[in-house]
C-alpha cells in the first residue's frame, strides 16, 4: 500500500495485515522519503508489514526502529543468522520461501526458530511475486512447526478452494496484484467480496 486513501479504504475492510514495499525495484515501493503518517492509518488490529530484499541489516533495523511496522516480510537470500538478529530485537519476521525447491522441508529447518511464519511464493526472475500459481498440493507434505502465508497468483475465483484448505500450519494468504486497479492501488470492492467469501469458513 502507498496511497493513504486506498490504505484507509482497505483497512475498513479489517484485514489481518498491510504490506509496505522499502524495495527499491518495485513498482509498489513506497519512496525513498514516505510520508510518516501513512503508517498511522492502519488501527492496532492491523498489522504493518515492511517487505524488504536484501536489505542492509542496519537499514531494516533503522526503519523497524521507527515505530512505522508490526512486522517485516524478508523476500531476499537472507540468512537465519539475518533473522535471527531481528527476532534477537523484538521484531516479528516473515520470511519468503520458494515452494518448488528440491529438498524444501530440510532446507526450512534452519529458520526454525529464528522466524515466525513462512511466505510461500511462486519464484521468479527477480524478486517479489510472480502473479502465478503454484500447485499447492506440494504444501500437503510440509510438516515444520512453522506457520505459513500462502500467496502466489491469488484472485477473488480461489475463494471456494482456499475456504477447503484444512492444512495445520497455514495461517492466511497473502493477496496482490490480482486485486489491483494499478501497482500499490487495490480494487477495495473486489477485496471485499473475497474477504467475505474467505470468512465464511469461519
Amino acid at each position: 500500500m502507498k496511497d493513504p486513501g486506498n490504505l484507509e479504504a482497505v483497512c475498513e475492510l479489517a484485514p489481518e495485515y498491510v504490506g509496505f514495499i522499502f524495495f527499491r525495484g518495485s513498482s509498489r515501493y513506497v519512496g525513498e522519503k514516505p510520508d510518516p503518517a501513512l503508517f498511522s492509518i492502519p488501527p492496532d488490529r492491523i498489522s504493518r508489514v515492511g517487505v524488504f530484499v536484501n536489505e542492509p541489516l542496519l537499514s531494516v533495523q533503522r526503519i523497524a526502529g521507527l515505530g512505522w511496522l508490526d512486522m517485516v516480510q524478508l523476500h531476499g537470500a537472507e540468512s537465519p543468522g539475518y533473522c535471527k538478529a531481528l527476532v534477537n530485537e523484538g521484531i516479528h519476521v516473515i520470511k519468503s520461501a520458494n515452494p518448488l525447491i528440491k529438498g524444501r522441508n530440510q532446507r526450512l529447518k534452519a529458520f526454525y526458530g529464528v522466524v515466525h511464519h513462512f511466505l510461500f511464493d511462486t519464484p521468479g526472475e527477480g524478486f517479489g511475486g510472480t502473479g502465478r500459481k503454484f500447485d499447492w498440493e506440494l504444501l500437503e507434505d510440509y510438516s515444520l512447526p512453522v506457520p505459513y502465508l500462502l500467496s502466489g497468483g491469488i484472485g477473488p475465483e480461489d475463494a471456494g478452494q482456499l475456504r477447503e484448505m484444512d492444512h495445520l500450519w497455514l495461517h492466511g494468504v497473502d493477496v496482490n496484484s490480482r486485486f489491483e486497479i494499478s501497482p500499490g492501488i487495490k480494487e477495495v470492492k473486489m477485496l471485499e467480496g473475497f474477504i467475505r467469501a474467505i470468512r465464511k469458513k469461519y
